[in-house]
């Protein structure tokens, strides 16, 4: 479960956890811009949730002075890194099952694109992708590789997607609805 929250000029998408146990009383903890829900067996989630509203501005605060010390912190480095370690692999593997042959890959720092491929079939993708579920960084990989057979947005394009991607058009209404809460 996630909720998403506007903190100063960043949006962040924040993700719920719910840990019940024998307690009487509910409590929010904010801990590596996750929101940690400990509460009774006997509450309900509606009750949870309007629990987490009524205390919006509290979590808000806290999340904003995570987020002030994220941008500050080595935690972007650690997503580059992770970004360098799994999304090669991912496309290497990608690429493989579908016989696709690119030259380089590149993790970049973009913010306004997920990914790019050159006509030199060199592959780009942002470091932000790691930050998105798995079959969303599958279906940019999918899109990317497909531009090494129609370097446009073509019908012959979106059908190499399709191949690749049989959900691709719910991957790409996700992005579209989600990728700016990953921009930051």
């Amino acid at each position: 479960m996630y909720i998403i929250y506007v903190i100063n000029i960043n949006i962040i998408l924040m993700e719920i956890h719910i840990k019940r146990s024998m307690r009487k009383t509910i409590a929010l903890q904010v801990k590596n811009s996750q929101l940690i829900v400990k509460a009774p067996f006997f509450v309900t989630k509606t009750y949870i949730m309007n629990f987490i509203n009524k205390n919006k501005k509290w979590i808000e605060s806290r999340l904003s002075q995570q987020v002030e010390s994220l941008i500050d912190s080595n935690k972007i480095e650690e997503y580059k890194k992770q970004a360098r370690e799994y999304i090669p692999k991912r496309v290497e593997e990608i690429a493989n099952k579908y016989w696709c042959i690119y030259n380089k890959i590149k993790i970049t720092s973009a913010k306004t694109r997920w990914g790019s491929c050159t006509s030199q079939k060199n592959l780009n993708f942002t470091f932000r992708l790691i930050l998105t579920p798995p079959e969303i960084i599958d279906y940019v990989i999918c899109h990317e590789l497909s531009h090494l057979k129609e370097m446009n947005h073509s019908r012959h394009f979106w059908e190499e997607v399709s191949r690749m991607d049989r959900e691709y058009k719910k991957h790409d209404k996700w992005l579209k609805e989600n990728g700016s809460f990953f921009v930051y």
